[in-house]
């Protein structure tokens, strides 16, 4: 028996340590002062930190939310819940919002009503107003323009307008044909030919043949009378060194199909369409355009942007 005390000395002395310790822990917690929980619904993390560091209390990111009620950063939830009663030291845990969930319109343009309607359903869209307008370019209600455009940001549930074709014009209606990506000559003989004053303005652009239309105005589908004026904008390239203007990279993404790429530039002067053609994945373009001042490259991947490049 004499060669157990020891063991049991050292169990007595476990066990009282042991109750001590929790003791102490128990009289310490129990000694912090009972606080009420505030309200942090809407508030910024700083504003939040400032509330709970005066309660004696923490804070603790739980996760985050979209919620378009509450601007991005501020608190959505928390728990515990305001005014409940807790001691010092106690962790509040906050949920931050997002804001509003946000997507990307898709390309409808050339898209019969029912695909439309079926591609913003399936991003989380809904068509707004229809109006309908007669045209050169695209058959009877085939979606002609959309607002917001193609590859603008909305938030989710929106309403996207769409202006659908009612098919050519009538004997007394004159359109404007879509002469960008065509030869000057074409766009010439059908200006003379319906007595419409033609304005020439010369831009470089190596990527494109010489000759060729790069914009118009008014544009394609629009209106125009008698005696109105067309501009056109046109490609003389020749002599331009390949260096100059501003790189547009971009490299296909992996996958096992070819992907339709497009890019847009938007400068001073507008919108226009400088590539679009079908890759192989993995790919690389690089080509070089000419913008007017401040200007951006948007490249669509099967009529989804997918990146936005500065240019300079």
């Amino acid at each position: 028996m004499k060669k157990f005390l020891p063991y049991l000395a050292l169990g007595a002395i476990a066990v009282a340590l042991y109750l001590s310790f929790n003791w102490a822990v128990g009289a310490a917690i129990h000694s912090r002062r009972v606080v009420m929980v505030p309200d942090l619904s809407s508030k910024s993390v700083g504003e939040a930190l400032e509330i709970v560091s005066q309660q004696q209390l923490g804070l603790e990111k739980e996760g985050e939310q979209y919620d378009k009620l509450h601007p991005a950063g501020t608190i959505v939830h928390q728990t515990p819940p305001p005014g409940m009663m807790v001691r010092e030291g106690r962790i509040i845990r906050v949920t931050l919002s997002q804001g509003g969930e946000t997507l990307f319109v898709p390309n409808l343009i050339g898209q019969p009503m029912r695909n439309a309607q079926t591609a913003l359903q399936n991003v989380g869209l809904s068509i707004g107003e229809v109006e309908h307008r007669p045209s050169l370019r695209y058959d009877k209600d085939q979606v002609m323009t959309t607002d917001p455009a193609g590859g603008a940001i909305i938030a989710k549930n929106g309403l996207v307008n769409l202006i659908l074709s009612d098919g050519p014009p009538g004997a007394d209606v004159l359109l404007t044909p879509d002469f960008v990506g065509r030869s000057l000559p074409t766009a010439q003989s059908w200006a003379a030919a319906h007595q419409i004053t033609a304005s020439i303005r010369e831009e470089a652009d190596i990527s494109k043949p010489d000759g060729e239309v790069l914009m118009q105005s008014p544009t394609a589908d629009s209106p125009i009378r008698l005696g109105d004026a067309l501009t056109l904008v046109v490609n003389q390239s020749s002599g331009a060194a390949t260096e100059q203007g501003s790189l547009v990279h971009y490299e296909v993404p992996q996958g096992s199909s070819d992907r339709d790429v497009r890019i847009v530039v938007i400068d001073e002067t507008g919108e226009r369409e400088v590539y679009r053609k079908a890759q192989a994945p993995g790919s690389k373009i690089d080509i070089h355009v000419q913008p007017k001042g401040h200007a951006r490259a948007r490249i669509f991947v099967n009529g989804v942007m997918a990146e936005e490049q500065p240019l300079q």
